[in-house]
């Protein structure tokens, strides 16, 4: 009989660290996942900003030309780019912060719960 206690005690303890091991092991893929998500979502963003970065400066300096020969003066068309570049920038920067702040906190906030939700639906399917 007390064989049978110590057999009993010595599976629950084995369990237990299997258990320990399996759920360390899952965090770590979930966060690996989580991690993966963010950097594919940075870098297909960063390449994105890349190329629009690209476009505006070609659209700035045919802007600048534009009005530059509107003008009869070239160095007038970049200066006028420029004072509407500067007062984009002041713009955004009153106004944008808090915009920007409220809508990523959501999106974050947003993913990272359903996330959650689909990972205790999977928990429970397969626990079925």
């Amino acid at each position: 009989m007390g064989n049978s206690i110590t057999d009993n005690f010595n599976e629950f303890t084995t369990a237990t660290q299997d258990y320990i091991e399996s759920s360390i092991s899952y965090h770590k893929l979930d966060l690996f996942k989580k991690i993966m998500k963010g950097v594919v979502s940075g870098t297909y963003k960063l390449i994105l900003g890349f190329f629009l970065l690209i476009a505006l400066l070609f659209l700035s300096v045919s802007l600048a030309i534009y009005m530059g020969e509107a003008l009869d003066s070239i160095a007038l068309g970049y200066l006028i780019v420029g004072v509407i570049y500067l007062v984009l920038m002041f713009v955004l920067t009153l106004f944008l912060k808090k915009f920007l702040e409220k809508r990523l906190l959501r999106k974050a906030s947003a993913q990272f719960f359903n996330d959650n939700e689909d990972i205790k639906i999977e928990k429970y399917e397969s626990l079925q």
